[in-house]
């Protein structure tokens, strides 16, 4: 299993958007009562089970059970003709060219999905011994030390560990007491502010003082 993170949502993307819809279709039903939000699950599923999907093109129970879901007319029953049967075979080769519908269009739309993400992502590769910043969102900062005008990224630190292209362990602080591994995406290349521009103050994206954070988790 891969287990996500607050810091990084990003591992199953697929269940993330799917609570955040659940979690949108059960407030809106539940409104004024939200405690007997279990009252609402039968609409729930109804609604998110004959919601058209962007990516696959089809509904979820259109893809399980290769028909669209039926209403409460659906259901009604209708007289049985002798000689009627199910043909298994035209069943069988239509849930296969549904699925492979299905499939053709999420690798469609994950490839646009990948042309759009990649053309924010960069390439970064570190070495053991590295100075880096980190950034530290609002889950991650110690008890009592966030405030929204404090410096984003903190450091230096020194790379500990590589443990992929895309996660390493850093040397924190043991006051801080947080997990010290951290996405690429959080962690930048530490440089050595010039002797010229060492009388400047800190800019929003300068370095952090290890001995400042320090003194606010102890404080």
């Amino acid at each position: 299993m891969n287990f996500n993170s607050i810091s990084h949502s990003q591992t199953d993307s697929q269940t993330e958007v799917v609570n955040q819809t659940l979690g949108n279709l059960i407030r809106c039903l539940s409104k004024e009562k939200p405690k007997q939000w279990d009252l609402t699950l039968a609409q729930v599923e109804f609604a998110y089970n004959n919601m058209l999907n962007r990516s696959t093109g089809k509904t979820p129970f259109q893809v399980v059970y290769c028909q669209p879901l039926r209403y409460a007319l659906d259901l009604v029953p209708l007289p049985k003709l002798p000689g009627m049967s199910i043909a298994a075979e035209y069943m069988v080769d239509q849930i296969k060219a549904i699925q492979e519908e299905v499939r053709t269009n999420l690798e469609e739309s994950n490839a646009r999905y990948k042309v759009a993400v990649d053309r924010k992502q960069r390439a970064k590769v570190l070495q053991v011994g590295d100075l880096v910043m980190v950034y530290l969102c609002k889950g991650r900062m110690p008890a009592g030390t966030y405030t929204k005008l404090s410096n984003k990224k903190h450091g230096p630190f020194q790379i500990l560990q590589k443990i992929n292209d895309n996660a390493y362990v850093v040397d924190l602080l043991a006051v801080m007491a947080i997990s010290p591994t951290f996405n690429v995406a959080d962690i930048f290349e530490y440089h050595p502010p010039d002797e010229s521009s060492s009388h400047l103050p800190n800019s929003r994206a300068s370095s952090f003082q290890v001995g400042q954070l320090a003194e606010g988790i102890l404080n």
